[in-house]
């Protein structure tokens, strides 16, 4: 009897404000339909971007370094390609862009227009730049350390499996300290010595995941043993860099009365510094030598750290050549 009261109710209350029950059934299917969307949408998008990294054949792994991947390196590693990177300024402009070598297998670039750099003078960039550079396009690229090249014809445009944030492409020490895109040339456009990047595929990989927790744990442990074997060898790369730049300044002549000299070491320093990643800066003086001002991560919010020092000498042109330096151990002497 009691049920019979409550359907009556029930009914003569829809009766009394069809329009409320209409809203209230409207928005539980509107909330049934968002729930289903939701749950559908993600494994959609995941799978979107497995079959993107798929199709792209993105790394696993990606190494850099500013003191160079030398072969001592290239042999700790397998499945890799190795390649260069710098960060550049489109000249106009003061947002840089992170300009790589072509990638080979791994991490490959999809072109939507034009075509990829085929000579160490054409590069192609990001699509997000296609409107503001147009194909034929000469650009300047500025602050490019180890760029044999400055001006570049633009080929083409294209996306990479690396930057899926469109808005965000990273910080920089560069232009204003932030990346507005991405550019790729060939590896003969630059004029590193030892390769700064390395794109790395394990083959115990191919078949996890990359979503998943196997894969999460399994990328993580490769990249323990990685650090660590690359690190039993930075200490020895450390000091064969540092041993070698000291040799070189020693036996390099500076007297301050000899600007010839003194050019010659400020190029020795400059070269030095930005094949390590700094901005280095010539400031020009009419009443004393030049002065190189080297900056790294000059747009950081925390004070500054200045090192500071000079490289005038009291001996006459030749010295260095005729009393060179000489190393006894960890022991360095030059001419006294």
């Amino acid at each position: 009897m009691s049920k019979k009261i409550l359907y009556k109710d029930a009914w003569q209350s829809i009766g009394r404000s069809p329009g409320r029950f209409i809203a209230l059934v409207l928005l539980m299917l509107l909330g049934t339909f968002s729930f289903v969307g939701l749950k559908i949408t993600g494994p959609d998008m995941r799978q979107t971007g497995l079959n993107y990294f798929n199709q792209t054949h993105l790394a696993d792994m990606t190494v850099t370094s500013t003191y160079g991947l030398n072969q001592a390196d290239q042999a700790r590693v397998k499945t890799v390609n190795y390649g260069y990177f710098t960060d550049a300024k489109i000249k106009g402009i003061t947002n840089g862009i992170r300009v790589f070598s072509n990638s080979g297998s791994l991490s490959q670039y999809k072109v939507v227009a034009g075509r990829l750099a085929k000579t160490d003078t054409e590069i192609a960039l990001n699509n997000t730049l296609k409107g503001t550079y147009h194909l034929g396009e000469t650009i300047t690229l500025q602050d490019g350390t180890g760029l044999a090249k400055t001006k570049f014809k633009v080929v083409g445009f294209g996306k990479s499996a690396e930057f899926i944030n469109h808005n965000d492409f990273g910080q920089t020490s560069v232009g204003t300290g932030q990346l507005s895109g991405f550019g790729v040339t060939t590896k003969r456009a630059f004029s590193l010595t030892e390769y700064n990047l390395a794109r790395i595929s394990y083959r115990d990989t191919a078949k996890l995941n990359a979503y998943s927790n196997a894969y999460t744990k399994l990328m993580n442990k490769r990249q323990a043993t990685l650090l660590k074997d690359l690190n039993q060898h930075r200490a020895a790369k450390y000091q064969a860099a540092k041993a070698s730049l000291s040799t070189a300044l020693i036996n390099q002549d500076t007297n301050a009365l000899d600007a010839a000299s003194v050019d010659a070491t400020l190029t020795l320093v400059e070269d030095f510094l930005t094949s390590h990643g700094l901005t280095a800066v010539r400031e020009q003086s009419t009443t004393a030598n030049p002065v190189l001002v080297a900056d790294l991560n000059e747009t950081a919010p925390s004070a500054p750290l200045i090192l500071l020092g000079h490289l005038d000498t009291v001996f006459p042109v030749g010295t260095a050549k005729q009393r060179p330096g000489v190393i006894d151990g960890e022991r360095l002497t030059g001419p006294v």
